[in-house]
């Protein structure tokens, strides 16, 4: 719609590759033996690849069988290895054949007309499949010693291929999550990995970074990930020397090193929108950098009271401070952290804990995993560390000499105050997460014994919400956050009141006090805590408004829609569509997103108001510090805002453009790509490829541009004597340079344009260059003689963008 080059545009002159792709389109939707064919090519295809599925999972259950039997490890893997290997290439010679391209393309395209995937998502599986098997291959010629993790290597193979493949749309609709963790993934289960499995079932990729065991800084890769759950990567870094989490702060040589170690993983899954979650002010200093150089929202899940916590030092008590001060969102789980940080944090949210409800229902049922027969049965899990009431549970053992007092956890302090010499205490150690329903199914009063002192009263137990989720009485200290919860538990202050409250708790009948506990918990999921949260982050990144204008070509703008619904996975976005009163189904279909999408809002003109006036419509209404122009009539590939956004932290510059691979001027490149498919594989190795990079430029075509709000209060809207639309970009180039900004081209960000979709009705009736030459002589006479742009090999363009 804007951005020409000259007079001699025309219909009849050569097609860009958009145009190619467009009408390479045309023949699916209106012939139905086009898409018969597909779908048959796609059904012979899913068969050969479901017989290729069931061939892999025979080799891999041959080869456990293998292992256990076989006197030399080296010669299964051996066997492994050619099997594999012979596998891939196999694999690889039907992706190479003639009837697969032509097959993908066809589904390809289909696909982007209903709005489906249309390569079958197991073909990704299986590639994912061979590319884990040459990253282990590759790790353990380096480490000869390690031995062969059959589980590891098929994690992601086929049996749990399509469960994977159905989430594969959503997971590219989500903003990855970074968690800088205060433990490991397999200790206990608790806030930290109930967050991020949130995170997880809900579409964003999780990269749980641990600081335990770091990696020699020699490691080839630089880290090292293991999927250890549904869309979840615990990841182990590079560093210099052994790290004491605790009582220490990341130094300058640690961070560096952890910060270098995270470009290959950044490089390898092609992280580019990220949220940074930090659950320990230790990891302050790599949190502030990766907030700076990569622009990743950081947040602070502040869970407890450091102060006075256990082997917690001073350095971690200051690097909080500045923590709370930096992070552009402070979350707290308790009522007393929310007071503590609300005054000296930038954004400070209340997210308690919560439980699975779901997951306590459905395991909490009759089993054997114990056998006491003294009841009542008293229980508690969790660590036996220094905030627990020892003598507390001392004391209640040897009142109650016939009840059984169970414990489950680990133990973290040396004296015991005598709990392993009572014969009715029964210290079981640290059990598996999923088996901690079957425990408490067992228990007749649950307790929570915890020490009353600074660190506990800033405590918002995770166990509390877990014994109410299947009904189950609970006695607990008076912890100030179970105060607002007193009418459904015991609690007590003095021991005697603890063993008081332990009687009437044993001896409750009530059923409406278990339903009222089981609905309480209900009221208090972790999915609720996510819901929370996302939007808080979302609250916390400032706005991106993306306006796009529609006119006509209904099939464009709903790919343009919908690759930024899809693909722009910033936090806090909204899209705002104005339709120029196409004649076709296009405001239909805006009004079917805008009720799907609450990121969307259709304005509805009665006429055409051309490019420039329905741009101010959308500006006039944006909210967002951040503006992007988009045309219709392109496709964004992943993560396509970021790199914007990065060029424009510079004050000096003051709108910023993508290459792409159809324009009147130097923002062109020559794109490999033949059709739409394999547009966003490229886009990302150039996103990589060129990070940071960018060149001065004289205009901004503004089939996709972006501006901070401060620019546009003082340029001001889109020059509405520019009708239709041509020249109005030359004109807003010449305005942003004139109040002293920069107008730059991001090397390292691409979006696809389709090119010249508004004015093809315009050239037919020869009303182009009417349009033209008065645009052209409004814009002489504001700013002098116009200059054609010319390419960037100095050549002047055959067709528009």
């Amino acid at each position: 719609m804007a951005g020409r080059t000259g007079p001699d545009d025309r219909e009849d002159a050569p097609a860009g590759p958009g145009e190619e792709l467009t009408r390479a389109a045309d023949p699916l939707d209106h012939h139905s033996g086009a898409r018969r064919n597909a779908r048959e090519w796609s059904t012979e295809l899913e068969t050969s690849l479901r017989q290729k599925e069931i061939s892999l999972e025979k080799a891999v259950s041959a080869l456990k069988e293998g292992q256990a039997r076989a006197q030399s490890l080296e010669q299964q893997v051996s066997v492994l290895s050619q099997w594999l290997d012979h596998a891939r290439q196999g694999f690889a010679s039907i992706l190479g054949s003639k009837r697969w391209r032509l097959g993908n393309r066809l589904i390809g395209t289909l696909g982007r007309l209903v709005g489906r995937p249309g390569t079958p998502p197991l073909v990704q599986q299986i590639q994912d499949t061979f590319r884990n098997f040459e990253q282990w291959r590759t790790h353990r010629e380096s480490d000869a010693t390690e031995p062969l993790d059959i589980e590891a290597l098929t994690a992601s193979t086929l049996p749990n291929a399509r469960r994977d493949a159905i989430n594969t749309i959503a997971r590219s609709q989500r903003y990855d999550v970074v968690f800088l963790a205060n433990i490991d993934w397999r200790e206990r289960f608790q806030r930290p990995q109930q967050i991020a499995t949130q995170f997880a079932h809900h579409g964003h990729r999780v990269f749980y970074v641990v600081a335990s065991n770091p990696l020699s800084i020699e490691h080839p890769r630089g880290y090292e990930s293991e999927r250890v759950a549904w869309n979840t990567f615990e990841v182990r870094l590079a560093a210099p020397r052994p790290i004491d989490r605790y009582a220490s702060v990341l130094d300058a040589e640690t961070t560096e090193a952890f910060f270098n170690s995270l470009q290959p993983l950044i490089r390898d899954f092609r992280i580019s929108s990220a949220v940074s979650v930090v659950h320990l002010p230790f990891w302050t200093p790599l949190a502030l950098l990766l907030q700076k150089d990569r622009l990743w929202p950081l947040v602070y899940d502040c869970m407890d009271e450091w102060a006075g916590f256990p082997h917690i030092g001073e350095a971690q008590i200051r690097a909080e401070r500045e923590l709370v001060a930096q992070a552009d969102l402070v979350t707290v789980s308790a009522g007393r952290l929310e007071e503590k940080w609300r005054e000296a944090a930038a954004a400070c949210v209340l997210v308690r804990n919560g439980v699975d409800a779901e997951f306590f229902a459905d395991s909490c049922r009759p089993n054997d995993v114990l056998k006491l027969s003294q009841r009542p049965i008293v229980g508690f899990y969790g660590a036996l560390a220094e905030w627990i009431d020892l003598d507390l549970i001392a004391f209640l053992a040897r009142s109650r000499p016939n009840w059984s007092f169970v414990l489950l956890g680990d133990i973290f302090v040396d004296d015991l105050r005598g709990l392993d010499a009572i014969d009715n205490v029964h210290l079981l150690g640290r059990k598996p997460f999923e088996d901690m329903p079957r425990y408490l199914y067992h228990f007749d009063v649950c307790m929570i014994p915890f020490v009353l002192d600074d660190v506990t009263q800033a405590v918002d137990p995770v166990k509390f919400y877990e014994f109410i989720s299947v009904g189950k009485p609970v006695v607990a200290t008076a912890l100030s956050e179970l105060e607002i919860y007193s009418e459904h538990l015991y609690l007590a202050r003095t021991r005697e009141e603890f063993l008081d409250q332990l009687d009437r708790a044993s001896a409750e009948r009530d059923p409406a006090r278990r339903r009222n506990r089981v609905a309480l918990a209900k009221r208090n999921s972790w999915k609720l805590r996510y819901e929370v949260m996302h939007e808080a982050i979302a609250r916390a990144c400032p706005k991106v408004s993306v306006i796009i204008v529609a006119y006509k070509n209904e099939d464009l703008t709903r790919l343009c829609v919908e690759s930024v619904l899809a693909e722009t996975l910033y936090p806090n976005l909204e899209v705002i569509v104005v339709d120029n009163a196409s004649p076709d189904g296009t405001a239909n279909t805006l009004r079917y997103y805008e009720m799907r999408d609450h990121r969307i809002t259709v304005i509805l003109n009665d006429e055409n108001r051309g490019f420039a006036a329905a741009n101010n419509q959308g500006l006039a209404i944006a909210e967002g510090e951040f503006i992007v122009l988009l045309n219709n009539d392109t496709v964004v590939p992943r993560g396509w805002l970021l790199p914007l956004l990065r060029h424009l932290q510079d004050p000096e510059i003051g709108m910023v453009g993508p290459v792409t691979n159809f324009a009147g001027n130097e923002a062109k490149i020559d794109v490999p790509y033949p059709s739409l498919e394999e547009m966003p594989d490229f886009a990302a190795d150039r996103m990589q490829e060129k990070e940071g990079r960018c060149f001065d430029i004289e205009v901004l075509a503004m089939f996709c541009v972006m501006l901070r709000r401060d620019v546009f209060d003082s340029v001001g809207p889109l020059d509405e004597d520019f009708k239709i639309g041509m020249f109005e970009d030359d004109d807003y180039s010449r305005r942003v340079r004139e109040r002293g900004y920069r107008t730059v081209c991001a090397e390292d960000a691409f979006v696809h344009h389709f090119g010249q979709a508004a004015f093809k009705d315009l050239l037919a009736s020869g009303e182009y260059q009417t349009i033209w030459d008065a645009n052209q002589a409004h814009f002489e006479k504001k700013w002098g003689k116009w200059e054609a742009h010319r390419h960037r090999d100095g050549s002047a363009p055959r067709s528009g963008a």
